[in-house]
């Protein structure tokens, strides 16, 4: 076979084999991965309420596959209808284009997996939001065998996001 010949061959090849990667990188993930309350998006944040300090979030997964966020030692390994996480997460200045860690993290690290349907609930110190940072909580898919991180960077990471627009204005004034 010339090398002509041989280049042919090869591109004729390249589109089969692609199509086999992707048919087996699907064969790996959930069948079946849906929202579940079509009204709201797949993970989201929702505002609870506030202390003279701190701001108290939901982050909910609404989709019936896990996801996996990170947290610090002091975190229940259990999800479950709101419970209290020490959840890692960073806040973002839109104006800047700047996210960065602003949790107090230690050296003990935890993931915690939240099934479909779950929630937990996290507090974020009020000295942010007046800040107008917004607050981002990366997490991973269960199925993506990947390292949910915050503060590092590589692998796959997802972010959902509360805006600090969303907050009411009296928590602001406080």
């Amino acid at each position: 076979m010339n090398s002509a010949n041989h280049k042919q061959c090869l591109f004729s090849v390249m589109p089969l084999l692609a199509a086999a990667m992707i048919v087996h990188a699907q064969s790996k993930s959930p069948a079946a991965c849906t929202i579940l309350d079509k009204s709201h998006r797949a993970q989201f944040i929702s505002y609870e309420r506030a202390s003279n300090s701190d701001v108290y979030f939901r982050l909910h997964n609404n989709t019936s596959c896990p996801i996996v966020v990170e947290t610090d030692d002091r975190a229940s390994l259990r999800t479950g209808a709101g419970r209290f996480v020490a959840l890692h997460y960073l806040v973002h200045d839109r104006r800047r284009q700047t996210s960065k860690s602003a949790y107090g993290w230690g050296d003990s690290v935890f993931k915690v997996e939240m099934f479909g349907g779950d929630s937990v609930t996290f507090s974020v110190p009020l000295r942010y939001l007046k800040k107008r940072l917004d607050v981002a909580v990366p997490f991973v898919y269960a199925w993506e065998n990947d390292n949910v991180s915050a503060g590092s960077v590589g692998g796959v990471n997802h972010s959902v996001y509360f805006l600090s627009d969303d907050i009411p204005a009296n928590v602001l004034r406080r």
